[in-house]
Parts: C-alpha cells; sequence; structure tokens
C-alpha cells in the first residue's frame, strides 16, 4: 500500500491578513529596514529563537543563508559587468562612454557589487556561527541591534545601489550616442517603469 504524500512543511510562517496586523507605517517600516533581505524580518527571528526548536532554527538559517548566496553571485556579474565597461571602448556609435560620467557610474557599480560580496561573506559566516542568544542579546544592546541589521541590510542594498549605478551608466552611455530616437525611447521608457512602480507602491500599501 503506497503513503500518502505529505504537504511539505512551510519554512517560515507569515500572517494571514498582513492589512489587519501591521499598519501602513509599520509595512513602511518593515520594507526600509529588514525586510530588503526578505521575510523573515529580525521581530520573526526572535520569535522562532524564544520557541528553542532547533529544525525550525536550521531551516531559517538555511533560507536567509541562501538568499545571501544568491545575493553574492548577482553582485559578482554586476562587477564583471561593470569592469567590461570600464575597460573596453564604445564598439558603436549608438552608445558612447567617451564622457567621464558613465564611467564615474560603472565605477561606483563596481564599488557597490564589491562591498555586496564583501559584506555577503561576512553574513554567510555569521549565519553560520549565529544561535538564539545572539538574537536575544541584541534585542537588548542598541548597538547590537543596529549592527545585526545593518548586516542583513547592506548586501542587498548594495546590489541595489550597483544595479542603479550601472542602470544610470548605460542610459548616460546611450544618451550620448548619435542616434536621436534613443533618447525619446529611454524618456518613454523612464515615463512607464515610473507609472509601473507607482502602481506596485499604491498595491503593497
Amino acid at each position: 500500500m503506497v503513503a500518502p504524500i505529505q504537504p511539505a512543511t512551510p519554512r517560515y510562517t507569515l500572517p494571514f491578513d498582513r492589512r489587519r496586523d501591521t499598519s501602513v507605517r509599520e509595512r513602511l517600516k518593515q520594507t526600509f529596514c529588514l525586510n530588503l533581505l526578505g521575510a523573515p524580518s529580525l521581530e520573526i527571528l526572535r520569535q522562532i529563537s524564544l520557541e528553542e526548536d532547533q529544525e525550525k532554527w536550521s531551516d531559517l538559517k538555511q533560507v536567509l543563508t541562501d538568499r545571501t548566496i544568491n545575493v553574492t553571485f548577482i553582485a559578482a556579474l554586476v562587477v564583471m559587468s561593470s569592469a567590461t565597461f570600464i575597460t573596453v571602448p564604445s564598439p558603436t556609435d549608438i552608445s558612447t562612454w567617451d564622457p567621464e560620467f558613465p564611467y564615474f557610474c560603472f565605477l561606483a557599480a563596481y564599488g557597490g557589487g564589491m562591498l555586496a560580496i564583501i559584506v555577503g561573506f561576512a553574513q554567510i559566516v555569521f549565519l553560520g556561527i549565529v544561535g538564539p542568544l545572539d538574537i536575544h542579546e541584541a534585542q537588548r544592546s542598541m548597538f547590537k541591534f543596529i549592527a545585526l541589521s545593518m548586516l542583513l541590510m547592506l548586501p542587498l542594498f548594495l546590489l541595489l545601489v550597483a544595479a542603479l549605478c550601472a542602470g544610470v551608466g548605460f542610459v548616460a552611455a546611450l544618451w550620448h550616442g548619435c542616434m536621436l530616437w534613443i533618447p525619446v525611447f529611454m524618456t518613454t521608457s523612464y515615463a512607464v517603469f515610473l507609472v509601473i512602480m507607482f502602481m506596485i507602491i499604491a498595491v503593497l500599501y
């Protein structure tokens, strides 16, 4: 007789109705704080640490480690792409990075990507040794709480900064090209992008 398939246990729990449990201000606070790394937040980390469930704690650490590894890998791609743009000349007349501004953007993207890799490795090491008592200690010390928050935030935050700088540099390189339709197309694309971002923010909050 074949045993029935058991449903997979969720790796972490989330509120059933987030608008009932949290206010708009609280959701904005979570977004600009530890949810840059994704759920769970530091508060959920604290709750799980209080349960003293070794299996759930290990599973949660693995989730955060996997996400950090993904961020670090993408940051490495940003570093390689930025280095390529800096070291090679403009291949066509469609785009050019002879002016200084695109170089500045690509250098900033390179630096942000390198910092994201370094902080990501540090976070992976930290997640390998952190325990429930470390979370409790961070709750009692403002300095340790800020340090832990920054450590969890920085890899993805630096990656977003690097990606933004690379995108601005690429747009600037296209803008300095000889094709008139490219600036018009880029301006229209940014307008559409802003409208889409406004719609996403309106739905989330």
